[in-house]
This record gives structure tokens, sequence and C-alpha cells, in this order.
């Protein structure tokens, strides 16, 4: 119990030190199948061979959703706690690239005994985890992006005292211990409410059970250990997202915090034109409800308009193209106004040539034009 509130005091530690970030948090449920591994006998081996006719047994892994269900002694959700993992996970995310996640999770490890000459057995035991772990952003594309998940779970594990056949002895033991745990997080950015998929695994380094096997000779019990880790698959469905307002501090601060978000943002295919010169002259208003839409802009990987609030008036400005190759302008929400998504009217004055441009763009994706000679 000491270790439990050691765990949760950390979290709410680390939790209230980045409590004042810009940013915002998610709320997530999340369930799927884990497939148990470190599971041997005394000693660390996998096989025993008996003295007499019941052969060689082997201790291997199991994965959850082959387990028999129902199972008569346990309720609907022991059962289901066996077959998946399941849980809700709170993410408190600073940017787009990293997040602290924490929250709590109901399952179940086990092994399977195979014997050459016998029946074989299939054995769980129930686990709560809580996991605090750090998130981080690794590539964004169009329609996915890939985070990598890293930090540690407090395992609670709990075993039921019962005889199986005559052959297994499973004591009452409750555990808790700390594991390891690293993850790849497949995340779709398209939806709304998005799905997430992680491929994760945690590492265990005490033995959870104190379970005996009887089958070698029905006399001298054996031993057999499991030291919790697990091999994961995990769909995670977004509940709610809530994305804390940019507070009103010094451009110069400010500007520098969003351009570290900004640079992980997906750009839009841009719009293309073709202009005959090397300087042109950029205009860009709000031709709809002027509804507080505040936007940077970049230019050749450069920020030329650090927070521009896009108005009714409109802001002009000139660039000069770069020869021999495209040149890009970006437009990167830092809000969406009253009125989503953030639009802006762009007039492109090159000559006596005019041209009106419309862009969209929202918190994960901005729109772009590419200029070319």
């Amino acid at each position: 119990m000491s270790k439990l509130r050691g765990y949760l005091s950390s979290c709410l530690l680390l939790c209230s030190l980045v409590v004042g970030a810009q940013g915002g948090e998610r709320y997530f449920f999340h369930f799927g199948p884990s497939l148990t591994v470190g599971n041997t006998f005394v000693g660390g081996v996998t096989s025993v061979s008996s003295p007499n006719i019941t052969g060689t047994h082997h201790v291997e892994p199991m994965l959850s959703t082959l387990w028999g269900f129902p199972n008569p002694q346990y309720s609907f959700f022991q059962n289901l706690g066996r077959k998946i993992h399941m849980g809700f996970q709170y993410e408190r995310f600073f940017n787009d690239r990293h997040a602290l996640v924490t929250g709590f999770e109901l399952g179940g490890r086990g092994y399977i005994i195979r014997s050459e000459l016998s029946s074989d057995y299939v054995v769980s035991y129930r686990t709560i985890s809580l996991p605090l772990y750090y998130s981080r952003s690794l590539w964004n594309g169009s329609f996915w992006s890939v985070r990598g998940n890293i930090g540690g779970h407090l395992l609670y594990a709990s075993t039921i005292p019962d005889v199986v056949d005559a052959v297994l002895v499973l004591e009452k033991k409750r555990t808790v211990t700390p594991q390891a745990f690293a993850g790849i997080e497949l995340v779709h950015r398209s939806f709304s409410a998005p799905f997430s998929f992680e491929f994760a695994y945690t590492h265990g380094r005490k033995n959870l059970i104190k379970h005996s096997y009887l089958a070698l000779d029905y006399v001298t019990p054996v031993a057999i250990q499991s030291n919790g880790s697990a091999l994961h698959f995990t769909v995670k469905y977004l509940l709610h997202e809530k994305r804390y307002p940019s507070k009103a501090v010094d451009l110069t601060g400010y500007v520098q915090t969003r351009y570290d978000e900004l640079v992980f943002r997906n750009i839009k295919e841009p719009v293309k034109l073709q202009v005959p010169g090397d300087t042109l002259e950029i205009c860009l208003s709000d031709d709809q409800t002027q509804d507080g839409d505040s936007i940077a802009i970049e230019f050749n990987n450069k920020l030329i308009q650090k927070d521009l609030l896009v108005t009714a008036a409109g802001t002009c400005f000139k660039l000069i193209l770069e020869p021999g190759k495209p040149n890009t302008l970006i437009v990167h929400a830092l809000n969406e106004g009253k009125i989503p998504p953030n639009t802006c009217l762009i007039k492109v004055i090159y000559g006596d040539k005019t041209k009106d441009i419309r862009l969209r763009s929202d918190l994960k994706n901005s729109g772009a034009i590419q200029f070319t000679r």
C-alpha cells in the first residue's frame, strides 16, 4: 500500500508541475488482448520431465483471448477481465509532440501447461495496473501519426486459492510491483474522435504468483513462476479532448513556444501559382465574418508574421522569391476563432495581375501556397 501511495503522489506531483503549460488534455477508453510471457518452472526452465508416465511438461505463453470463456467460477466481469485488458487513460499534452499519460487498467495474466500424456491446463491471475509514461510524437503524416511511449506500470496481481484436478495448487497471494513499459502508438488523424492502436511491452522482474504443479509425481510439487511480463495490443478510443487557450503573453516568448508546435503540423497540398518576377505582394484579410482568427505565416521555413489577427481591413506585405526553387508560404492557425476552421483570403499581386486564394487551416492542418517562376 505504501508503494501505491508513493506512486500516486508522484503522478500528482508531475501533473501539477505542468499544469501551467499550454496544450490540453484527452480522455481515452482502451481495451485489447495480451500475451503473457516470462512464465517458467522453478529454476527458470520452461520444460520438465516426469519420472513416471505423465511425460514432459511445458510452460507456454498465454494469449488472453484464447482462454476458455465463460468460466462458471467467475462473474461476467471477471471473465471479461481475463479475456481482455481494459481501462481509462488521462493524457495531459503540452503541445502536438509531448504528453504525459496516466490512468488505470483491469485485466489478467496467465500461462498454459501442456503435457505429453495428460490434460493441458490454462491458468490466469487477476491484475490491476496504474500506468505513468511519457509520450512523444515521432512522425506525422497526412492521415497517420506515430508516437513512442515509455515509462512504467504499477501492477497489482492476485490469485484465487484453489486446487485444479489435484494437479495445480493456486495459493492466495497479492503482489504489488513496478514494471517497465514501452510501446509504439499509431494514431489516425482524420476522425473527429480518433482511434489509436498501440503495440506495447511491459517487463517485470519479480515473481507475482505462488502456484505449485503436482503432476510430475503427485508428491513433490514444482513451483511455477511468473513475472507478469506481457505483450499488449490496445485499441484506444478518444472520449473527450480539451485544448487550453493560448495566454496573452510577450510576443517573442509566445511565438517561440507556438512555433515549436507549428513545425509538427500537417501541411496540406499547396495551391500552386506561377509568377513572372521575383517580387510579389500579399494582402491577407477575412472576407467572411470577422471572428477573431489569429495566424502565423511561414515562408521558406522562416516565420515572417508572428501573431497576425485576420481582419476585414487586411494586412499587406511583400515577398522576395528565391530563384531556382519553389517558394512556399504556409498559413498556420493559432486558434480557430468563434467559427471554425480558421479561414482567410489571400490576394496575391504580381505585376499587373491579381489572384485570390482562400486557405483553410486548423490546429492540426495548415494551408499553403507554392510560388514558382
